[in-house]
């Protein structure tokens, strides 16, 4: 009984750091968009924020969303290994985890400067997560549909999926002189970032729910 206790508290816990460091990022951001002066958050992307006033903080906030979404994916796959796509999911979601990580290490683009390589390297990284990241929303949204235990929610996972294509072309497509960059990739987060805040809280549900049964 003790063993199964703890199984379960560890879990949780699991889901928990997920949740927490979802929610640490954007006060991260939202913290160094209110600090720092410039163009503002409609402009100005998350990345950034690395070149202003405790821009270092920037660096943490990518460092927290890997957590978040390692942890996240240790959860998710011991609900789903035994599901038709649950290795497709969790690789295109550690691919998503692996691009955070490498985003401080290619620093966006300094204001006024020919783009350096590293920019371009650090742009494409973030290419990479948006992309990664849809489609394994896509493949889950995918077996909630099939799945009773799921079902609830892919209805809004195949919204966040279109949520997602809508603030990821607003983000990269539309021309510079809109200065809207910043606001398309803010929505593209959030809306990401609470899926997976979300899902999480169904997988701690799920834990104890299994865990009382066992």
């Amino acid at each position: 009984m003790n063993k199964v206790l703890c199984k379960r508290n560890l879990l949780c816990l699991i889901g928990l750091v997920s949740i927490s460091t979802m929610v640490l990022f954007f006060g991260i951001i939202l913290a160094l968009d209110i600090a720092q002066s410039g163009s503002g958050p409609i402009i100005k992307t998350v990345s950034d924020l690395v070149h202003g006033s405790h821009g270092w903080l920037q660096n943490l906030a990518f460092y927290l969303a890997a957590l978040g979404l390692s942890t996240f994916i240790l959860k998710l796959r011991l609900f789903t290994r035994k599901r038709p796509g649950s290795i497709a999911t969790t690789s295109l979601f550690g691919i998503t985890g692996a691009g955070f990580l490498l985003l401080p290490v290619f620093p966006s683009q300094l204001p006024g400067i020919e783009m350096p390589v590293q920019a371009a390297i650090h742009n494409s990284i973030a290419g990479i997560i948006s992309g990664s990241f849809i489609l394994g929303c896509i493949v889950l949204a995918v077996h909630f549909k099939n799945d009773p235990h799921w079902k609830s929610l892919w209805i809004y996972t195949a919204a966040t999926v279109l949520a997602c294509l809508a603030f990821a072309m607003l983000w990269a497509l539309l021309p510079r002189e809109l200065q809207m960059e910043g606001l398309g990739e803010r929505l593209l987060l959030v809306s990401g970032f609470t899926w997976v805040a979300v899902v999480s809280v169904k997988l701690i549900k799920m834990c104890r729910q299994t865990s009382h049964l066992s």
